[in-house]
């Protein structure tokens, strides 16, 4: 999920039965906070030994406690971090407490913490990657994990400490045929996808131009945690949302070389005091076969209509 404070309009993407049947997920709630704490649902089969975490014998429940939330990037497919709690207390019972969360969805909690120790990471920072290949200590099956090991932890504890925060986004043309203000207008594009990508909301990426190479995209965006995203800048003097592609960035668009690291930035009213980004990533759990799905981070689809053109010369 994009926002995790309930399921309107922001639906929850996943494999799981519950979900697939009921379009709802338990966890939808978690950074929505009720008074001045958040509450973290764990799947009812999994059990968390709070005797790991520090617990004596006979108790009932654990406090001082970090949690990580993990999810599948449904980007790339792998698994990352979104967020996650300080200072939580873990209960031994599942079900600790329940919670009403819409008018017949009732949820039982296990976790709870301040609602001002939770950090929900933006989109684009959600980039340090959980390892699940099938070796002993990484992620495996259950919805409850530990960690790989100490250097693991403690690197996961230094990433936290990093103090990744949540910042605001901003968030609609026909053909500019004036070249200079055409000009002005990518520009203006380029530097706000730029600085967008460096600051802690878009991941605190390294940013490199790669307009001139003819890659097929203008922008490559270096995480330190070990994403690499390729991003493609329009820029629109007005509000509609209207953009060509090349047919070499589209074909890079489409290729499953590049696709899931694929990004369609486009600033509109860029060389406005408050222009606003639509940033469209690739989702390899909507996509189905050649129906290819990239979206906003509010459930926004980028609808795609290919254009036929030629190349003509004398024979």
């Amino acid at each position: 999920m994009t926002h995790y404070t309930g399921p309107q309009g922001d639906k929850a993407e996943g494999n799981f039965g519950f979900l697939k049947t009921n379009d709802i997920a338990h966890e939808s709630w978690n950074f929505e906070p009720i008074g001045r704490k958040v509450y973290g649902y764990v799947p009812r089969s999994a059990k968390i030994n709070i005797s790991r975490l520090g617990a004596k014998r006979g108790d009932t429940e654990v406090n001082g406690v970090t949690v990580v939330w993990i999810a599948r990037n449904p980007r790339t497919g792998k698994t990352v971090i979104v967020g996650w709690y300080r200072n939580a207390q873990i209960h031994k019972d599942a079900e600790h407490l329940r919670l009403t969360r819409s008018s017949d969805f009732d949820v039982g909690y296990q976790i709870e913490a301040p609602a001002a120790d939770a950090v929900l990471l933006p989109i684009d920072a959600r980039s340090y990657i959980i390892p699940t290949a099938k070796e002993p200590g990484n992620l495996g099956q259950s919805p409850v994990w530990y960690g790989k090991g100490p250097a693991f932890n403690r690197d996961v504890a230094d990433y936290i400490n990093r103090g990744r925060r949540r910042v605001r986004r901003s968030a609609k043309a026909p053909r500019q045929t004036d070249p200079e203000l055409r000009r002005k207008v990518e520009q203006a594009a380029i530097n706000h996808a730029i600085a967008y990508y460096e600051s802690d909301e878009g991941g605190s990426h390294r940013v490199e131009s790669v307009e001139k190479d003819g890659v097929g995209w203008d922008l490559e965006a270096f995480s330190e945690d070990g994403s690499h995203l390729k991003v493609e800048v329009k820029g629109l003097s007005g509000r509609g949302l209207v953009v060509e592609l090349t047919p070499n960035e589209y074909a890079q668009m489409q290729s499953p070389e590049h696709r899931a690291e694929y990004i369609i930035y486009v600033l509109l009213e860029a060389l406005s005091p408050e222009p606003a980004a639509y940033i469209f990533r690739y989702d390899a759990i909507l996509s189905k076969r050649k129906d290819l799905v990239w979206m906003t981070d509010d459930g926004q689809r980028l609808r795609i209509k290919p254009i036929i053109a030629a190349r003509l010369s004398i024979a």
